[in-house]
């Protein structure tokens, strides 16, 4: 056979490197938020991370660009369940094992069950308030025939101290089926005991008006609702619900990252807006109770027992 052709030595000169250098990553674009300045607004340093990237995210998934994408004639209705519980103060321990179980299953193994939520209230810890969503009323009639709901039926009511209130409500705002209702997340979150804390801050609270000013509370509530989640470092979800039944009672499902998180949101001019155009729409009773009084009985305000911190909270 004819010998094989002589090697060849390649130059490489200043030119080929470039050619052949691996090119540079470009700079990731600025954030918008300073997050130093917020962690001091804040009060707090412990979400410097989290308050960065949110400030870039939210760029992209403005809940006001969401809402007026939504197809007008498409059904844009969630089914949410909204209960508030006191439980007997030597049976928490029990009654948050029973929870969890009926959480857990319900998110896990009903494809309708967007969430499932337990809050625990910080002043009186034997209270307790479940925020549970649907894709539909179908999907709920479900959840009551599963194994896990009905083991919560049966085991649940002698722990408690009286009879739970449960409201059957739609959503609000965010006023559309698309928007992050669910908490199932993608699989990426840790499961770790750091995460079940119970680190955030939850306002489930309910608010009764005038049936004929309804229409105008929901609207001044939902302005502070997006400027609350656009604006604000630590508002995770601003939830609106109104009761289908009884359409003058209405829910605020508020999640932060923390307590000073909330109190931050008390000292901004959009809360200071919504409050004083609300102020004269309360109703004055309801059920023969000052309207103070029936509010603070279903009123939740305190931490996550269920999901974990990294459940899925975010609306972004």
């Amino acid at each position: 056979p004819p010998p094989p052709p002589p090697r060849t030595r390649q130059v490489i000169t200043a030119a080929t490197r470039r050619t052949l250098a691996p090119s540079r990553p470009s700079p990731p674009p600025p954030l918008l938020r300073n997050p130093e300045r917020a962690e001091k607004a804040m009060g707090t340093a412990c979400c410097r991370r989290s308050f960065s990237t949110t400030s870039a995210i939210r760029t992209t998934l403005n809940p006001r660009a969401v809402r007026a994408a939504q197809d007008p004639g498409k059904d844009s209705s969630v089914y949410a369940v909204m209960v508030a519980l006191t439980v007997k103060e030597d049976q928490v321990g029990k009654f948050i094992e029973e929870a969890m179980l009926d959480a857990k299953g319900s998110v896990a193994n009903e494809p309708g069950c967007r969430r499932f939520d337990i809050v625990q209230d910080a002043k009186n810890p034997h209270r307790f308030a479940f925020c549970e969503v649907y894709d539909d009323k179908k999907a709920f009639e479900y959840h009551t025939t599963t194994p896990h709901f009905l083991r919560f039926k049966e085991n649940v009511p002698p722990l408690l101290k009286n009879q739970e209130k449960v409201s059957f409500c739609k959503n609000v705002y965010p006023a559309t089926k698309d928007a992050r209702w669910s908490s199932k997340g993608d699989g990426k979150a840790v499961d770790h005991t750091h995460f079940s804390k119970g680190s955030l801050h939850v306002i489930h609270a309910p608010h009764y008006v005038k049936p004929e000013k309804a229409d105008d509370f929901i609207k001044a509530i939902v302005a502070d609702a997006e400027d609350s989640v656009e604006q604000e470092p630590g508002c995770m979800r601003f939830d609106v619900f109104q009761n289908i039944e009884h359409p003058e009672e209405i829910y605020l499902y508020e999640v932060y990252v923390n307590a000073d998180a909330f109190d931050y949101h008390c000292g901004t001019p959009h809360i200071a807006t919504w409050k004083d155009a609300v102020k004269d729409m309360y109703l004055d009773e309801r059920e023969g109770m000052p309207i103070q009084d029936y509010q603070n009985f279903t009123l939740r305000i305190g931490r996550n027992v269920w999901p974990p911190d990294n459940g899925g909270w975010s609306v972004y």
